[in-house]
Protein backbone atom coordinates (compact mmCIF):
# COMPACT_ATOMS: atom_id res chain seq x y z
CA UNK A 1 0.00 0.00 0.00
CA UNK A 2 1.70 3.21 -1.29
CA UNK A 3 -0.18 5.10 1.47
CA UNK A 4 1.26 3.01 3.99
CA UNK A 5 4.84 3.38 2.63
CA UNK A 6 4.74 7.18 2.24
CA UNK A 7 3.90 6.96 6.24
CA UNK A 8 7.32 5.01 6.80
CA UNK A 9 5.20 1.79 8.35
CA UNK A 10 5.86 -1.61 8.46
CA UNK A 11 2.93 -3.79 7.94
CA UNK A 12 3.32 -4.99 11.28
CA UNK A 13 3.58 -1.19 12.79
CA UNK A 14 0.58 -0.31 11.26
CA UNK A 15 -1.35 -3.52 12.56
CA UNK A 16 -0.66 -2.86 16.11
CA UNK A 17 -1.89 0.79 15.35
CA UNK A 18 -4.82 -0.39 13.97
CA UNK A 19 -8.03 0.02 16.81
CA UNK A 20 -7.27 -0.78 20.49
CA UNK A 21 -4.42 -3.22 21.72
CA UNK A 22 -2.54 -5.20 20.61
CA UNK A 23 -3.62 -4.17 17.09
CA UNK A 24 -3.92 -6.81 14.25
CA UNK A 25 -1.41 -9.41 12.87
CA UNK A 26 0.51 -8.18 9.75
CA UNK A 27 -0.89 -10.65 7.66
CA UNK A 28 -4.38 -9.10 8.56
CA UNK A 29 -3.14 -6.12 7.34
CA UNK A 30 -1.81 -7.10 4.37
CA UNK A 31 -5.31 -8.74 3.50
CA UNK A 32 -6.62 -5.16 3.92
CA UNK A 33 -4.26 -3.75 1.68
CA UNK A 34 -5.51 -6.54 -1.06
CA UNK A 35 -9.12 -5.45 -0.49
CA UNK A 36 -9.52 -9.55 0.73
CA UNK A 37 -10.58 -9.25 3.88
CA UNK A 38 -14.28 -8.82 4.82
CA UNK A 39 -15.62 -5.45 5.74
CA UNK A 40 -12.73 -3.14 3.73
CA UNK A 41 -15.47 -0.91 2.87
CA UNK A 42 -16.88 -0.40 6.38
CA UNK A 43 -17.01 2.94 7.45
CA UNK A 44 -15.78 1.86 10.93
CA UNK A 45 -12.79 -0.20 9.73
CA UNK A 46 -11.75 2.47 7.07
CA UNK A 47 -11.35 4.92 10.23
CA UNK A 48 -9.33 2.65 11.72
CA UNK A 49 -7.13 2.54 8.88
CA UNK A 50 -6.92 5.89 8.48
CA UNK A 51 -5.96 6.07 11.95
CA UNK A 52 -3.27 3.76 12.22
CA UNK A 53 -1.63 5.39 9.69
CA UNK A 54 -2.49 8.91 10.89
CA UNK A 55 -4.04 9.76 7.04
CA UNK A 56 -7.10 10.73 6.15
CA UNK A 57 -10.34 8.99 4.53
CA UNK A 58 -9.74 10.94 1.44
CA UNK A 59 -6.40 9.65 1.12
CA UNK A 60 -7.83 6.16 1.68
CA UNK A 61 -10.36 6.66 -0.84
CA UNK A 62 -7.53 8.10 -3.47
CA UNK A 63 -5.79 4.67 -2.97
CA UNK A 64 -8.68 2.38 -3.15
CA UNK A 65 -9.68 3.86 -6.60
CA UNK A 66 -6.46 3.61 -7.88
CA UNK A 67 -5.71 7.38 -7.77
CA UNK A 68 -2.68 7.14 -5.31
CA UNK A 69 0.61 9.08 -7.11
CA UNK A 70 2.95 9.40 -3.88
CA UNK A 71 1.82 13.34 -3.82
CA UNK A 72 1.46 14.08 -7.40
CA UNK A 73 -1.30 16.25 -8.67
CA UNK A 74 -4.43 14.31 -9.16
CA UNK A 75 -5.51 13.70 -12.40
CA UNK A 76 -8.18 15.21 -14.40
CA UNK A 77 -11.81 13.96 -13.93
CA UNK A 78 -11.93 12.32 -17.20
CA UNK A 79 -8.58 10.61 -16.28
CA UNK A 80 -10.52 8.96 -13.53
CA UNK A 81 -13.45 7.91 -15.47
CA UNK A 82 -11.02 6.05 -17.59
CA UNK A 83 -9.58 4.27 -14.93
CA UNK A 84 -12.35 3.08 -12.70
CA UNK A 85 -14.86 1.94 -15.58
CA UNK A 86 -12.64 -1.19 -16.73
CA UNK A 87 -12.37 -2.36 -12.47
CA UNK A 88 -16.23 -2.23 -12.86
CA UNK A 89 -16.87 -4.16 -16.16
CA UNK A 90 -14.07 -6.73 -15.08
CA UNK A 91 -14.85 -7.52 -11.51
CA UNK A 92 -18.55 -6.18 -11.24
CA UNK A 93 -20.60 -7.75 -8.44
CA UNK A 94 -20.81 -11.01 -6.84
CA UNK A 95 -24.44 -13.01 -7.80
CA UNK A 96 -24.67 -15.08 -3.98
CA UNK A 97 -28.00 -16.18 -4.34
CA UNK A 98 -31.37 -17.15 -5.28
CA UNK A 99 -34.58 -15.27 -3.95
CA UNK A 100 -37.66 -16.05 -4.21
CA UNK A 101 -40.21 -13.46 -5.33
CA UNK A 102 -43.12 -15.73 -3.51
CA UNK A 103 -42.70 -17.47 -0.38
CA UNK A 104 -39.23 -17.77 1.30
CA UNK A 105 -36.85 -20.33 -0.89
CA UNK A 106 -34.05 -21.52 1.34
CA UNK A 107 -31.13 -20.44 0.53
CA UNK A 108 -28.58 -22.93 0.87
CA UNK A 109 -30.29 -26.12 -0.50
CA UNK A 110 -28.80 -27.46 -4.06
CA UNK A 111 -30.33 -25.15 -6.29
CA UNK A 112 -28.26 -22.13 -5.12
CA UNK A 113 -25.90 -20.80 -7.39
CA UNK A 114 -22.44 -20.38 -7.10
CA UNK A 115 -21.16 -16.89 -6.28
CA UNK A 116 -19.96 -15.27 -9.54
CA UNK A 117 -18.94 -12.22 -10.65
CA UNK A 118 -21.35 -10.40 -12.91
CA UNK A 119 -20.26 -6.69 -14.88
CA UNK A 120 -22.59 -4.79 -12.56
CA UNK A 121 -21.13 -1.56 -11.20
CA UNK A 122 -21.74 -0.43 -7.25
CA UNK A 123 -24.51 1.83 -6.34
CA UNK A 124 -22.17 5.16 -5.97
CA UNK A 125 -24.49 6.57 -2.77
CA UNK A 126 -23.01 3.93 -0.84
CA UNK A 127 -19.57 3.71 -1.12
CA UNK A 128 -18.55 1.78 1.78
CA UNK A 129 -21.44 -0.50 2.08
CA UNK A 130 -21.39 -4.59 0.93
CA UNK A 131 -23.48 -4.96 -2.36
CA UNK A 132 -24.24 -8.03 -4.40
CA UNK A 133 -26.68 -9.54 -6.78
CA UNK A 134 -29.44 -11.77 -6.52
CA UNK A 135 -31.24 -13.97 -8.99
CA UNK A 136 -35.30 -13.82 -8.56
CA UNK A 137 -37.25 -16.66 -8.93
CA UNK A 138 -40.98 -16.13 -9.41
CA UNK A 139 -43.31 -13.66 -10.53
CA UNK A 140 -44.67 -12.41 -7.05
CA UNK A 141 -43.24 -9.23 -7.87
CA UNK A 142 -43.62 -8.65 -11.44
CA UNK A 143 -46.30 -5.53 -10.81
CA UNK A 144 -42.47 -3.53 -9.46
CA UNK A 145 -40.79 -4.46 -13.25
CA UNK A 146 -39.17 -7.25 -11.69
CA UNK A 147 -39.48 -10.84 -13.17
CA UNK A 148 -38.04 -14.32 -12.89
CA UNK A 149 -34.72 -14.26 -13.72
CA UNK A 150 -34.14 -10.93 -13.34
CA UNK A 151 -31.17 -9.85 -11.38
CA UNK A 152 -31.41 -7.28 -8.12
CA UNK A 153 -28.98 -5.10 -7.08
CA UNK A 154 -29.07 -5.68 -3.09
CA UNK A 155 -27.00 -2.96 -0.69
CA UNK A 156 -25.97 -4.43 2.81
CA UNK A 157 -28.99 -3.07 4.94
CA UNK A 158 -26.55 -3.09 8.02
CA UNK A 159 -23.86 -1.24 6.31
CA UNK A 160 -26.51 1.68 5.56
CA UNK A 161 -28.23 1.59 9.03
CA UNK A 162 -31.46 0.65 7.05
CA UNK A 163 -34.86 1.60 8.59
CA UNK A 164 -37.74 0.41 6.91
CA UNK A 165 -39.65 2.38 4.62
CA UNK A 166 -42.92 2.55 2.82
CA UNK A 167 -42.00 1.81 -0.54
CA UNK A 168 -38.66 0.41 -0.42
CA UNK A 169 -37.93 -2.88 -2.09
CA UNK A 170 -36.23 -5.09 0.49
CA UNK A 171 -34.56 -8.84 0.32
CA UNK A 172 -35.60 -10.55 3.31
CA UNK A 173 -33.74 -13.69 4.88
CA UNK A 174 -35.31 -15.72 7.21
CA UNK A 175 -33.05 -17.97 9.55
CA UNK A 176 -34.42 -21.37 10.96
CA UNK A 177 -32.57 -24.24 13.30
CA UNK A 178 -30.02 -21.53 15.39
CA UNK A 179 -29.61 -19.99 11.92
CA UNK A 180 -28.47 -22.98 10.45
CA UNK A 181 -30.51 -22.49 7.73
CA UNK A 182 -31.29 -19.45 5.83
CA UNK A 183 -34.40 -18.52 3.47
CA UNK A 184 -34.41 -15.37 1.41
CA UNK A 185 -37.34 -13.56 -0.35
CA UNK A 186 -37.96 -10.32 -1.88
CA UNK A 187 -41.16 -7.79 -1.24
CA UNK A 188 -42.04 -4.34 -0.98
CA UNK A 189 -42.37 -2.96 2.51
CA UNK A 190 -45.32 -0.95 3.68
CA UNK A 191 -45.06 0.59 7.43
CA UNK A 192 -48.28 0.12 9.66
CA UNK A 193 -48.44 1.11 13.58
CA UNK A 194 -48.20 -2.47 14.14
CA UNK A 195 -44.79 -2.67 12.37
CA UNK A 196 -43.90 -3.34 8.86
CA UNK A 197 -45.69 -5.66 6.52
CA UNK A 198 -43.63 -7.17 3.20
CA UNK A 199 -45.71 -7.03 0.40
CA UNK A 200 -46.03 -9.29 -3.02
CA UNK A 201 -47.08 -6.96 -6.08
CA UNK A 202 -47.81 -9.52 -8.57
CA UNK A 203 -50.90 -9.77 -11.41
CA UNK A 204 -50.76 -13.86 -10.26
CA UNK A 205 -53.75 -14.42 -7.92
CA UNK A 206 -51.38 -16.55 -6.14
CA UNK A 207 -49.69 -13.59 -4.43
CA UNK A 208 -51.95 -11.52 -3.04
CA UNK A 209 -51.60 -10.93 0.73
CA UNK A 210 -48.36 -10.00 3.03
CA UNK A 211 -45.67 -13.05 3.07
CA UNK A 212 -46.27 -14.82 6.55
CA UNK A 213 -43.66 -15.17 8.58
CA UNK A 214 -44.16 -18.47 9.59
CA UNK A 215 -45.25 -20.89 6.26
CA UNK A 216 -43.86 -23.76 6.16
CA UNK A 217 -42.37 -24.19 9.83
CA UNK A 218 -43.20 -26.54 12.68
CA UNK A 219 -45.74 -25.41 15.17
CA UNK A 220 -43.55 -23.63 17.99
CA UNK A 221 -40.48 -23.80 15.60
CA UNK A 222 -38.05 -20.94 17.01
CA UNK A 223 -36.80 -18.50 13.92
CA UNK A 224 -35.40 -15.10 13.44
CA UNK A 225 -36.46 -12.56 10.25
CA UNK A 226 -34.58 -9.93 9.53
CA UNK A 227 -34.22 -6.95 6.19
CA UNK A 228 -30.43 -8.50 4.76
CA UNK A 229 -30.58 -5.98 2.01
CA UNK A 230 -32.67 -2.91 0.42
CA UNK A 231 -32.75 -3.43 -3.30
CA UNK A 232 -31.46 -0.05 -5.33
CA UNK A 233 -32.01 -1.77 -8.60
CA UNK A 234 -32.68 -4.66 -11.00
CA UNK A 235 -30.62 -5.78 -14.40
CA UNK A 236 -32.54 -8.07 -17.19
CA UNK A 237 -30.89 -10.51 -18.50
CA UNK A 238 -31.44 -11.97 -22.13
Amino acid sequence: MLLRKEKGLTQPQAGEAFGAAPGISAQAWSQYEAGSRPGIHRPEVQRKLVAALGATLEDLQRHLYGLDRSGQDAPPASAKILQFRPQEVLGGLMIRDRVQAGAFLAADDLSQEEPRPYPHPRDGRYPHADQWLSTVVGDSVNLLGIFDGDLVHCVSAVDIGYRPRTGDIVEVERLRFGGQMRELTIKQVEVTPDGPLLWPRSSNDRWRDPVRLTESLDEGEQFEVRIRGLVVGSVRRY
